[in-house]
C-alpha cells in the first residue's frame, strides 16, 4: 500500500491530519488524485481507499472477479450493515428485485401513475391563478411522497398512505447514516460494542411490525394454502420478501428488514434524484416547455405505458446531465480486495484494502465530456439522435465513463424502478404545475457532510397549480 501515490500525509500521524481534511473537503482532493494518477490513495480515519482514475482503471475495477474483489464486502464494511441490517439475511432483496422491480417492470406501472396521481391531489398546493405556492425543505418534502410512490410497490394500498409507517421508512434512512457516522469515529475493535447499542434497528423493526404484522400474516397464509402458487394478485414485492425469508428460514425480523433495505435503497437515491432535477427546471425555466412537449408526445398515443415512459428522451436526458452534473457521490464500483490486486499500470493493492471509483470527478472529465463543467439538459437526448446511439445514452445505461449505477454485473438493479418512478414523477409534475426557484432564481448550492453532498434543504422552490392541464 505504502508504494501507492497518496493526496495528503501518509505517515502514522499527519495522514489523520489528511482524513480529517478528506471530511470536510474530500471532492476537491479526490479530484486531485484523478489529475495526477492512475491509482491513488486518500486516508480515511480507520483505513487506506484507493481511488482509480479514468474509465480504462473503472473497466479494470468492474471486471475484477468476485472472489479478487468483493463488493458485498466492501458495502458491508462501509456501510456497517451488521448493526443497521443485520447480517446475513440482508442479501434476500437483491433477486426480488431483479424478479419484481426488472421484470415486471411494465405491470407495476399502472401503481405507480395512480399512486403519483394522488400525491398531486393530497400532498401538494391546488392554488392557481396567480398564487404560487412555497415548498421549504424540499428534500424531506420530496422523501415522503417518493416513499409513498414506491411503497405503493413494496406494501400496496393504504399502508404506503400511512403518516407512521412513511415516517418510520423514511426516518431509517437518516438513522443508517447516522450510525455509520458514529461507527466511522471509533477504531476497529471499539466498533462491534457501539454498533450493538445502537438503537434504531430494534427500534424501527418494532415499530414497523405493528404496521405489518396483520399484512404479513395473510401473505405467510396464503403461502401455507396455495405454496408457490399463490394467489396472483397477492404475488407481489411483499409477498416475494415472506417467500424468500421462508427459503431461508428467517424469522419476522428478517422481513421486515428486507421492507426497510428496499426502502433504504429506493427512496433515498430516488427522492434525491427528484429534488436534484426539480432544482435544476426551477433554476432554468426556458427548459420547461421542451419537457412538456417532449412529455405530451409520448402520453398521447398511448397514456402511461413503459414504452411512452422511455420515449420521453428530452425528460430522460434531462435528468441524467442533473445526476452527471450534481455527482452527488464521490465513490462508485466499491470493491473490497480479497487477494492482491494487480492494475495494467502495475500497481499493486494488497488484500484487505477498499479500492473505489470516482464518479464525480469522472463525470467532469473534459476529455470525456465536452464542456464538462457545464450544464446541458439535452446533452444525452442529443447524443441519442445519432445513428445506433438511441439505447446508449438513455439513463439507465452505464459504461466506464458513466458510473451513477455502478457499471458492469454489480450495476444498480433498482435503477430500471428508480427510473421509471422518478420520470413519471416528475412528467406529471410539469403538466400540472408551473414551478419555479425563490430567491434570485440560482440553482442551490449542495451542502458538503462529511464526504457526501447534500442538497440544500433552505431553498425555496415555487409551485402554481396550472389552470389548463396539457392532455
Amino acid at each position: 500500500i505504502h508504494s501507492i501515490p497518496t493526496i495528503g500525509h501518509s505517515l502514522p500521524v499527519s495522514s489523520y491530519i489528511s482524513a480529517f481534511k478528506f471530511l470536510r473537503n474530500a471532492r476537491q482532493i479526490v479530484k486531485e488524485g484523478y489529475a495526477r494518477h492512475k491509482v491513488f490513495k486518500i486516508a480515511t480515519w480507520d483505513r487506506w481507499i484507493v481511488y482509480v482514475s479514468g474509465p480504462e482503471m473503472n473497466d479494470e475495477l468492474r471486471r475484477l472477479p468476485d472472489d479478487v474483489a468483493s463488493i458485498e464486502k466492501a458495502i458491508d464494511e462501509w456501510m456497517y450493515t451488521e448493526y443497521s441490517f443485520g447480517a446475513p439475511e440482508h442479501n434476500l432483496t437483491i433477486p426480488i428485485v431483479h424478479s419484481v422491480l426488472v421484470r415486471d417492470l411494465s405491470g407495476i406501472i399502472p401503481a405507480i401513475v395512480d399512486e403519483v396521481g394522488l400525491v398531486f391531489e393530497e400532498l401538494f398546493p391546488q392554488e392557481s391563478g396567480n398564487y404560487w405556492v412555497e415548498l421549504t425543505n424540499l428534500p424531506n418534502f420530496m422523501s415522503n411522497a417518493v416513499a409513498r410512490i414506491v411503497n405503493r410497490v413494496f406494501i400496496g394500498a393504504p399502508i404506503c398512505r400511512e403518516p407512521g409507517y412513511l415516517k418510520i421508512v423514511t426516518n431509517y434512512a437518516s438513522d443508517v447514516i447516522k450510525a455509520k457516522v458514529i461507527l466511522d469515529l471509533f477504531p476497529k475493535l471499539l466498533k462491534p460494542l457501539i454498533g450493538n447499542i445502537l438503537p434504531w434497528r430494534a427500534r424501527a423493526t418494532r415499530h414497523l411490525k405493528h404496521y405489518l404484522s396483520e399484512t404479513i400474516a395473510d401473505r405467510q397464509a396464503s403461502l401455507d394454502a396455495y405454496g408457490n402458487g399463490c394467489k396472483e394478485k397477492q404475488d407481489d414485492f411483499l409477498m416475494r420478501i415472506v417467500k424468500g425469508a421462508r427459503d431461508l428460514g428467517g424469522s419476522m425480523e428478517s422481513i421486515l428488514i428486507g421492507i426497510l433495505i428496499a426502502n433504504f435503497t429506493a427512496v433515498h437515491t430516488s427522492s434525491a434524484a427528484v429534488v436534484a432535477t426539480l432544482f435544476h427546471i426551477a433554476s432554468q425555466p426556458e427548459y420547461i416547455a421542451a419537457l412538456r412537449e417532449d412529455i405530451l408526445s409520448a402520453t398521447r398515443a398511448e397514456g402511461w405505458t413503459r414504452g411512452s415512459v422511455n420515449s420521453m428522451w428530452k425528460l430522460d436526458s434531462f435528468i441524467k446531465e442533473t445526476l452527471r452534473w450534481q455527482g452527488l457521490g464521490i465513490a462508485s464500483l466499491r470493491r473490497k480486495a480479497l487477494k492482491t490486486v494487480t492494475f495494467s499500470d502495475g500497481t499493486v493493492v494488497p488484500a484487505g484494502v477498499h479500492i473505489y471509483a470516482a464518479p464525480a470527478a469522472t463525470h467532469r472529465d473534459s476529455t470525456l465530456y465536452e464542456d464538462a463543467d457545464t450544464f446541458k439538459p439535452f446533452r444525452f437526448s442529443d447524443k441519442r439522435n445519432q445513428a445506433g446511439q438511441s439505447a446508449k445514452h438513455q439513463l439507465v445505461n452505464t459504461s466506464p465513463e458513466y458510473i451513477v449505477f455502478g457499471h458492469g454485473k454489480h450495476a444498480c438493479p433498482g435503477r430500471f424502478f428508480a427510473a421509471i418512478v422518478i420520470k413519471i414523477f416528475i412528467a406529471n409534475l410539469l403538466l400540472k404545475y408551473d414551478v419555479k426557484m425563490g430567491g434570485d432564481g440560482s440553482l442551490p448550492e449542495n451542502v458538503m457532510i462529511g464526504a457526501s453532498a447534500m442538497l440544500s434543504s433552505k431553498a425555496k422552490v415555487l409551485f402554481r397549480r396550472r389552470q389548463v392541464v396539457d392532455a
